[in-house]
């Protein structure tokens, strides 16, 4: 398959009261034509900063120290501010998070999706709003030639998500960036949501990194799965060798907490992931490890390859 995005050995840090702690360490990863790549890990892992690079969208107080972030051959992160622009929404798109604060309450829905569309593909603002309407129907959105015209209050979040998946269909991109797109939406209408999703993609053949924390959903959607633990990829397998044989005592972790049908008993991984002020040589899992070693304390292990799979781990 054709890789159309590779990430390589990319480091990230956050300057704190002038002192810079690393957030990423030397992550590698690569996105096939047409695949959906997942990112899973706990909160505050890593994976949204990882994702958010790629778009060059970080907060100021963000250093991408090192690596590489190649998308059709060109270094993203080389790239001018001018020449980022056109690839951001154009080539590759983001669905955040909240649709409640991803919109502007000042303008109509229609006004932000026209906003983007007259941007990146030059059309005249007739053209921009029979696009924009093509767009809202795509994500079946009801009454589209009315609504279009109404304000982001007046639009359920489970609606706000539709015009945000919209908004990042609108310029045909090469990739599209989920960003835990149903966090802030009740269960039912995320099921709607990912249904939507997965048909769209389908539909288009368009690449996607899919950054979530749940496991159901990188199961039924993701084609590979990256596992994150305190910015490091710990395991990379395609989705079903992850599920069938999980290596990493984090993963087997996250496997065994999740709820199933007869299991009388939940377990859990003791204690908390560490914070990016805090420095642990060895292996950053190696606190909460039950299988911890002498080795673990000191060097922390490489990625190696081991039963159709990527894990970091000296087990292996």
């Amino acid at each position: 398959m054709t890789k159309i995005l590779e990430i390589k050995n990319l480091n990230i840090s956050f300057k704190i009261e002038d002192e810079l702690f690393r957030a990423v360490h030397n992550v590698n990863l690569s996105l096939e034509k047409g695949k959906v790549l997942g990112i899973v890990g706990e909160s505050g892992c890593g994976k949204s900063v990882t994702a958010m690079s790629i778009l060059r969208l970080l907060a100021s107080n963000a250093v991408i120290e090192s690596g590489e972030i190649i998308f059709n051959d060109k270094n993203l992160l080389n790239l001018s501010i001018k020449e980022m622009q056109q690839v951001r929404g154009s080539k590759i798109a983001l669905i955040p998070q909240d649709p409640l604060t991803s919109l502007n309450p000042l303008y109509t829905i229609g006004d932000q999706l026209m906003e983007t569309i007259k941007f990146h593909r030059g059309v005249s603002a007739k053209q921009a709003r029979e696009i924009a309407i093509k767009a809202l129907h795509d994500v079946k959105i009801p009454e589209v030639e009315r609504r279009i015209d109404e304000y982001p209050h007046q639009f359920s979040g489970g609606m706000s998500q539709r015009v945000l998946i919209a908004m990042a269909l609108c310029c045909n991109p090469e990739i599209i960036i989920a960003d835990e797109p149903t966090t802030a939406l009740d269960v039912t209408v995320q099921a709607q949501i990912l249904d939507l999703i997965k048909e769209l993609q389908k539909q288009r053949h368009t690449s996607l990194v899919f950054i979530t924390h749940d496991l159901g959903v990188v199961a039924e959607f993701c084609d590979y799965v990256a596992v994150m633990y305190a910015g490091r990829i710990i395991e990379y397998a395609d989705t079903r060798e992850l599920f069938n044989n999980p290596l990493h005592p984090y993963t087997k972790g996250l496997f065994e907490s999740l709820p199933a049908p007869g299991k009388e008993e939940l377990k859990v991984i003791k204690g908390q992931p560490p914070s990016i002020t805090e420095s642990i040589p060895g292996c950053t899992f190696h606190p909460r490890c039950s299988y911890r070693m002498e080795v673990c304390d000191k060097d922390a292990p490489e990625l190696v390859y081991k039963d159709g799979h990527m894990v970091s781990c000296y087990l292996y």
